[in-house]
């Protein structure tokens, strides 16, 4: 039985420009089409998800989700909804809010994102009226609405359940964590 090459890609096109990134993921579909394993490490999950037939999501060293994209998607269920009731809510009024939101029959799950100014990440039933019902409690309890926007499930919403943070938020606490005087130390020997 013939083994497949492998080709390995660390962040293959981010930061090219919008043409080289089209020649480059033509190219990289060429190649697994031709039988090619290529294997992509990218925290670009858009690239991933146009790319990648078969996703793993590594948090900590430990492989805590995988399958293809559609499955993983699939798996997190429902529409997301991204809520701002202001442009930086307090840590109560977001509280309050999920509490208020959390009893629609059409939420499935509402997770505060401190990080992105206590906005509210809504997980609800799919094809239901979910705006037009959040809109209307939210008007009734006399609460404004910054923004809200309505999509169905992404890789980052995958990513999202499976590790209870953003991709953002955990590379935002990796570089918080590195130690840049130790790094550069080691790589002067």
């Amino acid at each position: 039985m013939h083994q497949p090459d492998v080709l390995v890609l660390d962040e293959p096109t981010v930061g090219l420009d919008i043409d080289s990134r089209i020649a480059a993921w033509d190219f990289l579909r060429q190649l697994r089409d031709s039988g090619t394993t290529v294997l992509i490490t990218s925290h670009y999950l858009e690239e991933v998800d146009a790319l990648a037939d078969r996703v793993a999501i590594i948090d900590q060293g430990v492989v805590i989700a995988s399958g293809t994209p559609f499955e993983l998607k699939d798996r997190v269920g429902g529409d997301r909804i991204t809520l701002r009731v202001r442009e930086f809510s307090s840590t109560e009024e977001a509280e309050k809010v999920k509490a208020l939101l959390g009893n629609l029959p059409i939420v499935q799950e509402v997770i505060v994102n401190a990080a992105q100014g206590n906005s509210l990440n809504l997980v609800v039933t799919p094809q239901s009226d979910a705006l037009i019902e959040i809109q209307q409690l939210l008007r009734g309890a006399g609460l404004p609405i910054f923004g809200i926007a309505q999509a169905r499930p992404s890789l980052d919403d995958v990513y999202l359940a499976a590790t209870g943070k953003t991709l953002m938020d955990a590379e935002l606490a990796a570089v918080g964590s590195r130690d840049l005087k130790a790094e550069k130390k080691q790589s002067m020997r």
